[in-house]
């Protein structure tokens, strides 16, 4: 498998675990972040400065460390420093949902709550599920 593929394969594939994650705004913005700018194909972690992060995500410092406190308590990423002064070695992970996402009005939206689509489609009423319903002309 191609270095590019490889990259693309486990970005991709950590996207959808993002996408469904039960996350508020601010901290799923800051997961966003580093799963971009990890090195998927090195295995490389992300390593900007918390000034820089700030910049480009659009945090204040205050908010940037609550999102990441969240980050790390839920599992989403793995911290290291080398020294005060060094950036935040971030490394993506697999992390758990914020049981506090269910109290957010905006909530029932997510996928989780939704009913499959072979549920809805078995829902319909039989004039949707049927093209010739109520019709009396056999098609010749």
């Amino acid at each position: 498998m191609s270095e590019k593929k490889r990259e693309q394969d486990g970005y991709f594939k950590y996207a959808d675990l993002v996408r469904t994650a039960k996350l508020d705004l601010k901290s799923k913005a800051l997961l966003w972040f580093y799963a971009f700018t990890f090195k998927w194909n090195e295995g490389k972690p992300s390593y900007y400065t918390q000034e820089q992060i700030c910049a480009y995500v659009g945090f204040s410092p205050s908010t940037y460390q609550k999102a990441k406190k969240n980050l790390i308590d839920l599992g989403w990423i793995r911290v290291s420093k080398a020294s005060f002064d060094s950036p935040v070695f971030v490394t993506p992970s697999k992390g758990i949902d914020d049981e506090k996402y269910e109290l957010h009005s905006w909530a029932k939206g997510h996928k989780s709550r939704k009913k499959t689509l072979e549920e809805d489609i078995d829902s319909l009423p039989p004039e949707f599920r049927d093209p010739f319903f109520g019709s009396t002309d056999e098609l010749n």
